[in-house]
């Protein structure tokens, strides 16, 4: 897992795990993640960076907004700003199975 940051807080990892998790969720253990941290909004990206990847926005609340890579950053950061957010169910394994 890349991070744009070697040393996040331990509040902002806690925030990375949150992420991370959902990631695992929904991809191989082994896939590649990268991190961004938003310490002027409290949170981080966690990113899937492949074909049918994208973001997962995780607020200092552990709330989490999911974006697809087809969506632009800045929109789907004004989008986590506003408040909207994924509800946790729908982070689970396309077709059924555990990861691609």
């Amino acid at each position: 897992m890349s991070d744009t940051r070697s040393d996040p807080t331990l509040e902002q990892q806690r925030l990375i795990d949150v992420g991370v998790g959902y990631w695992r969720r929904m991809v191989a253990e082994d896939a590649p993640l990268s991190v961004e941290l938003l310490p002027e909004d409290d949170a981080v990206v966690v990113a899937h960076a492949a074909r049918g990847g994208g973001r997962i926005y995780v607020a200092a609340d552990e709330s989490a907004l999911f974006a697809a890579s087809s969506a632009p950053p800045h929109e789907a950061l004004e989008v986590f700003r506003s408040g909207r957010r994924t509800p946790p169910e729908h982070f689970r394994p396309r077709g059924g199975g555990r990861g691609r």
